[in-house]
Order: C-alpha cells, then structure tokens, then sequence
C-alpha cells in the first residue's frame, strides 16, 4: 500500500492526571488538550481488550482562522495518560470509526465545495493513513464515506438522479465491489447519507426520520428506526430514544431486536416536560456484553440489554453548568467488557469503573 502522511503536528506527552484520579469509584481526570472539541463530531471508543481509550475528534483552534482539523489521542484507560496524539492538517473531518477505534474514515476538503472532497482511512495507533480510492465516489451528490466495525468493509455513498440514495460497499483488503444498494430518498426533506453498519449491514439515513436498515447482499429491508437510535456492534439490539419532531411520539425509550420487533424499554421516565433533555443524547453500546450506556442533561446513566433496568449513573454537571442547552450531545463510551465508561464532559475527559 502507498501510505503518506497528512500531520501538521505530532505529541507524545504524558496527562496530567487528577491527584484525586485514584479514588475508590476509579475516576481518572485527563488535562485539558489545546483548541476546542467539537462535541458533534467526536467518536470515543475503547479498543478491543479494554486497555487503551480512543478519542478522534474535530478540533477548533484557539485564536486562529483556520478550518477546524482532526485529531486522535490514545489514552491509558486505567489511568488517563496519553499514549500518543496525532494531529491532522486543517480542513479536515471524521465520519466513521471501527468499533475500537482504531482505524477512522477521514475526509479532506469535504466542506468546501469548489474543492473536491476526498477520504482516507487513518490508523489512530501508528499514525499511517492509505487512500479511498476516488473512483468509489461521483463528483455529484453528497459523497459520504463508512467503514464495518471490524474494518474489513469501507462504503461509498452517492446520489443518482432526482430521487435515489447509493451505497457501494467494498472488501478493504482486495479493493472488489461486494454489495451495492439502491433506496429512493427516505423523506421529503433534511440530509441524506448512508453506508455499511457496524455490523457489516446497510444502511440509508434522513436527519429527521432515521434509518433503513437493509440486507447488503437481497436489500430486504431488516429495520426501521428513528434518528436518535444507537445500533449493537452485532446488530443485535437498537435503541430509540423518541424523536422531538414529532409531538406524539411514544414517551419511552424502546429497545428493538435484530427483527425490529419492540421487545422493551429503558427504565428511563420520559415525560412532556423533560424529553427534550434526552432528545438527541449521545449513547453506546458496551460491546456485546448487554450493556449500554447514555447521556441526559446531568447524568451519564448505564443500562442492562434487554431488561432496560438502570444499573448505575454518573454525574455529567461539568458540561451541563457550561451549556445547559447543549448538555445531551456529551460524547460517552463503555469498554467492550461493560466495565469501564469514558465521558467528555465539556473540556473534562473523566473514566469510571462500572461495576
């Protein structure tokens, strides 16, 4: 493969950890990196065996005119020290990540469309990036890149004619077309995109009504669900939190099968008067291992899959004393085990132990 180097910047440095990390609940507190995070566009993940925390995120920079780059930091989940960080050039953005973090969809230029857009994936452990191939993407439409959580899928996505959304998914190794769906545009309005799901499916997304989920291979559809829903990494469960369009929309937080079948809910109290403080939260899996975790204005709260019965909450009052209106969109994640949770509550990166 060709790989080249995209880095205005490289760090290796060691946090400054909380003197009070190592209290008996094991929170870690992480210092403060420069510029500001662009909470939107930041995935968090845990790798594989629990040890290290993955953070790609969209970074503003103090001071300065410049357009907001990527950046990636791997911290030591036990304790908040920072493996490494990688800076990325300017105009840069992410879209996709695998399941552990370890390999992000980037995109180059994509908002500024008198330049055309163009993506490669980045290996937020060594730093290498390899080019998608442009060939995968017309000039036309809304390109849009994806990549499967284990990292062998990467998927294109177009708009051909006045009404149909494309998704072409590839075989990353081999480069070889192995799936390639067609949906007509799935509402009246919003912005459109899709790609290969975590687990390897396909999918066809609105901002304002949510996700088809289809077979890649027949494209019969497998699932249907709103935009505030978080998807299993085996494609297991989906969570859907209602969405604040529409008025009389259930007031309950459901957990849907692989069958789209509603088989219960979080043991969330959602009422008129306070859904829109769930509305939009940000939410993950842990894993497969039956747990999930999400945000509300004041607490990150866990959860067990299916029972949806609450087994623990965090307080997320940092965030919320700042931005009480933006307090939902604070990134979570939850080690593969459902053992340990990450929160970036504003400018405070904080890991927990669940027990």
């Amino acid at each position: 493969m060709n790989y080249r180097f995209v880095f205005f910047s490289v760090v290796l440095a060691t946090a400054l950890v909380d003197a009070r990390a190592f209290s008996a609940a094991q929170e870690a507190s992480v210092a403060a990196q420069p510029g500001t995070v662009d909470a939107y566009q930041e995935i968090l993940a845990f790798s594989n065996d629990g040890r290290f925390l993955r953070e790609v995120a969209s970074i503003n920079p103090v001071g300065s005119e410049q357009f907001s780059h990527v950046r990636a930091i791997t911290y030591v989940a036990a304790t908040g020290e920072i493996r490494h960080v990688w800076n990325l050039q300017p105009d840069t953005g992410c879209s996709s990540a695998t399941t552990d973090g370890q390999r992000a969809v980037i995109s180059v230029d994509r908002d500024r469309p008198e330049r055309h857009a163009h993506f490669f994936l980045l290996d937020t452990e060594t730093g290498q990036t390899q080019d998608i191939p442009s060939s995968w993407f017309d000039d036309d439409g809304n390109p849009y890149a994806a990549i499967s959580g284990d990292g062998q899928f990467v998927s294109s996505y177009s708009e051909s004619g006045p009404n149909d959304m494309v998704v072409s998914v590839y075989d990353w190794q081999t480069k070889k077309l192995v799936a390639k769906q067609m949906s007509v545009y799935i509402a009246a309005g919003g912005i459109f995109g899709g790609g290969v799901t975590e687990d390897g499916k396909i999918e066809f997304f609105n901002n304002r009504v949510g996700a088809h989920v289809v077979d890649p291979k027949t494209g019969r559809l497998l699932v249907s669900v709103g935009p505030h829903s978080y998807r299993s990494p085996d494609g297991a469960w989906d969570i859907e939190f209602p969405n604040p369009l529409f008025e009389d929309a259930p007031q309950k937080v459901t957990i849907l099968n692989r069958s789209g079948e509603v088989v219960g809910k979080l043991d969330i109290p959602i009422t008129n008067e306070n859904r829109e403080n769930w509305a939009g939260g940000r939410g993950a899996f842990c894993g497969t291992s039956g747990r999930f975790i999400t945000t509300t204005s004041n607490t990150v709260q866990a959860f067990e899959i299916p029972s949806g019965k609450q087994i623990a909450s965090f307080p997320n009052e940092t965030w919320r004393a700042k931005n009480p209106d933006d307090a939902t969109i604070t990134p979570v994640a939850c080690s593969p085990s459902g053992k340990r949770v990450a929160i970036r509550s504003g400018e405070r990166l904080t890991l927990h132990d669940l027990k």
